[in-house]
């Protein structure tokens, strides 16, 4: 039987986002989330997971391209923060930035992605967990600064770059390869697989049994009030696991 972890995206982001991820915890939709500390709703976030029982489900979604950063040397960085200084996503745009930022932008990014760590440890919460919004962890220029992080703030695991592809073109496959391998070989709990509910559609039973595969959603109303994934309602997502037989399980209890 496959195993699945289904995590749900952006806690924190926007009342609307915590009170859907509290339903499909409620309703055993979703298995673990991860808060975006920089968010204006993180802390009411938290307070919904103390009050729901989920505190110990909860992970670090690193976020360098929404919102406002909680330091300040960033905000003087083009690359990465408008003259408000709110992100701007620039650098994760293009691929040069993405593999390669310079002594000043590291020195900022690095100091950023310590303190969101340093917040969400503030929380008291235990996942030790991590991944980000739009995938920036996977990224050479920040994850080079972010593994000596990770192990100094004794994460434990940590989302895996999409491998839950039909097709991948050749460099590609070797980076994302590569990062998976670094993960592993720093000795961080990592899935099998990871990708979305429409990646996993995709596959099409060709998952071999008794892999752990990370599924992501994005839990939301949509403007009628319906749990969705983003724009898929949350019927299908469950529909779609029923069907290849994946038994739900959460981070901690495979943790080393």
């Amino acid at each position: 039987m496959i195993r699945a972890i289904v995590n749900g995206d952006d806690f924190g982001i926007s009342e609307n986002v915590n009170e859907a991820v509290r339903e499909c915890f409620e309703k055993r939709l979703i298995t673990n989330t991860t808060l975006m500390v920089n968010m204006p709703y993180a802390s009411d976030a938290v307070d919904i997971a103390d009050e729901c029982g989920f505190s110990e489900a909860v992970g670090l979604h690193l976020n360098l391209t929404s919102g406002y950063p909680l330091t300040k040397r960033i905000r003087k960085e083009p690359r990465f923060c408008k003259k408000d200084g709110s992100f701007n996503a620039y650098f994760q745009q293009h691929t040069m930035s993405r593999l390669s930022i310079n002594r000043r932008e590291s020195r900022a990014v690095a100091e950023e992605i310590e303190a969101q760590i340093r917040k969400y440890i503030s929380y008291g919460l235990p996942e030790r967990h991590l991944d980000s919004h739009h995938h920036v962890h996977t990224d050479r220029s920040v994850m080079r600064l972010l593994m000596p992080l990770l192990k100094k703030y004794g994460f434990r695991s940590v989302r895996l770059s999409r491998n839950l592809y039909l097709k991948m073109n050749f460099l590609k496959r070797i980076y994302k390869n590569s990062f998976n391998g670094d993960l592993r070989k720093n000795r961080f709990i990592t899935t099998d697989y990871f990708g979305s509910f429409r990646d996993l559609s995709a596959m099409d039973g060709r998952i071999p049994d008794d892999s752990l595969i990370e599924i992501m959603v994005h839990p939301m109303y949509d403007e009628a009030g319906v749990l969705c994934d983003t724009k898929t309602p949350f019927s299908q997502v469950k529909e779609l696991l029923d069907s290849v037989n994946a038994e739900r399980q959460p981070y901690f209890p495979v943790r080393n």
